[in-house]
């Protein structure tokens, strides 16, 4: 592959344009490579431990909080429910409780 893919943008791009000039020889290559590269990213990204940096805001009401997070939870690839719960909890406002 000597022309980058149209659709790498940011630090995609940046790693590809610093590559070895022929040191991809397909898109699996690729793949394979970008992974490596990246995989650390994507697990942070997926984990349940990162709900708890999802908190109630102080002018935000509970109703709203609960649909926020519900909405960081569907991106959880692994739920670990008594963490997920935990989380949650936590991150209600004392005063709303």
């Amino acid at each position: 592959m000597q022309n980058p893919p149209h659709n790498l943008l940011g630090s995609t791009r940046v790693w590809y344009n610093n590559l070895e000039p022929n040191s991809i020889e397909g898109f699996n290559d690729l793949y394979v490579k970008l992974v490596e590269c990246f995989n650390i990213n994507i697990l942070a990204e997926k984990s349940s431990m990162k709900l708890f940096g999802v908190i109630q805001q102080e002018s935000e009401f509970t109703r709203a909080y609960l649909k926020r997070y519900n909405e960081k939870m569907l991106k959880v690839k692994e739920i670990l429910e008594s963490i997920t719960l935990k989380a949650l909890i936590k991150g209600v406002r004392e005063h709303a409780i």
